[in-house]
This record gives C-alpha cells, structure tokens and sequence, in this order.
C-alpha cells in the first residue's frame, strides 16, 4: 500500500492532481490501445501504450535526473530510440540540434515515428546498431516492449544492421555532439569490435551498461573509449561522457 501512495505523490508533485492520478492510472492498466500524456520535458504531448514499460521510461525521463540540459549538442545520434521519449526530451533541451533516431523494434519504430512526426531536424531509422553492417536478429526477452535484444546468430527477426560510421553516412554527418546508447546489452559487442575509431569523431556519449545480466559490457566500452582523455557523470543509470581537450 505504501508503494502505490508514494508513486502517487511523486506524480502530483510532479504533474499536479488530476495529472499524476491519470499517470498511475495508466501505469495499471492492462496493455492495450494508446494514450496522450504531456509533460514539458518532452516538449508537449506524447504517445505511448499504458500498462507496459513505455510509462517506466517516462518516468525515467521526466521524473529522474536524465541528461543535463545546459550543454550545446547540435548533432545527436540516438542509438535504442525505443518510442521516441529520448527524442523528444532531447529536441526539448536541444531545440536547434539535428536528431536521428535509431530503433530496431517495428512496434517501437511506428510510435517513434508517431512521436517525432512533423518535428524539424529529427531523421529516424529501423535499424539495429552493431559493430558490423548487414542483417542481425531481433529477439524479445520477456514481455516489456523494450527488452529487445540484437544478436548476430539465432532465432529471432531480421533486421537491417548499421555500424556508427554507417548511419553518419547515411545522415550526411562527419560528427556526433552526442552519442546516445542503450541498446540493451549490445554495447559489448559494438565495443569489443577490433576498430572503434569513429569514436574521434564523437565529442560526447551517454551511455547505459547492462552488466547485470551482460558482464562485460562496461569493461569492453571503457576499454575502447580510454584511447580518449574525458569527463565523467552520472545521470540516472546513464553515465555521460564528456571528451576533453587536454
């Protein structure tokens, strides 16, 4: 009883009354059908599907320390776009910076196209982000929409693979302000691959590591990325990384 009362409160202290108890509404709702939810971290009204993990990541975004907003990011590649929340908190903070979005998932991609649509300077892909182009597979674990994981082998749907330097190509872009990742577990082997230069050609990362259930993932992206000399801090369960000049 108390976690639903403090969920609660969280809510109207962040949304007001009639706001915060339609939130923990939609939060208990069985999946199914769409809604409007509106906050001004994400520049307006959203769609996403109640009674699944899409109102986690909202959550992770409005109501938890995500990503500063006081930084000069003009170009963001945003690797596990999931429905596009990321999106629109980053077009929020960043209103002049050119976005692309990538999502493998075709459910997650339809409400990420839904919840960027008509918005300047956003550019979305269905694709899967690995250390090697071609076709990968998508593999559902469990039933949350976003625990997709990419994998070169075994069962699962095909989908289009992009390497970073590929979806710069196809961007037309020859640097990266801001490299968001959370491709859930994927980061090992994007990081483990034999060349990681195009990691000069990027001036921040934000990055989630999924250690606890993929070990490795955090010792493969800090042995690629020490080549660099950076500044580091903790947002959430993002670390951002901040490349310095000396």
């Amino acid at each position: 009883m108390l976690k639903p009362l403090r969920e609660l409160s969280t809510h109207v202290k962040a949304h007001g009354l009639a706001r915060g108890i339609r939130l923990v509404w939609l939060k208990s709702r069985r999946t199914g059908g769409l809604a409007r939810i509106s906050s001004p971290v994400t520049g307006g009204s959203v769609w996403v599907r109640p009674g699944t993990s899409d109102m986690a990541i909202y959550d992770q975004i409005v109501l938890h320390p995500y990503l500063p907003a006081d930084r000069a990011f003009k170009t963001i590649v945003d690797c596990g776009s999931n429905i596009g929340l990321t999106v629109r908190f980053l077009k929020a903070a960043y209103p002049l910076a050119r976005i692309i979005a990538i999502e493998p998932d075709a459910g997650n991609f339809g409400m990420l196209a839904r919840n960027t649509q008509g918005i300047d300077g956003v550019q979305c892909f269905q694709a899967g982000v690995w250390p090697t182009g071609g076709t990968i597979n998508l593999k559902q674990e469990g039933l949350r929409p976003s625990a997709f994981q990419t994998m070169a082998e075994g069962d699962g749907t095909p989908v289009e693979a992009l390497t970073i330097p590929q979806i710069m190509e196809r961007a037309s872009i020859d640097r990266i302000s801001l490299l968001k990742i959370d491709i859930e577990g994927s980061e090992l082997e994007l990081f483990s691959a034999p060349d990681v230069s195009w990691i000069d050609r990027v001036d921040a990362i934000s990055i989630e590591l999924h250690d606890s259930w993929r070990p490795g993932c955090g010792d493969a992206f800090f042995k690629a990325i020490a080549p660099w000399k950076w500044t580091y801090s903790f947002h959430g369960g993002a670390v951002l990384c901040e490349k310095r000049s000396n």
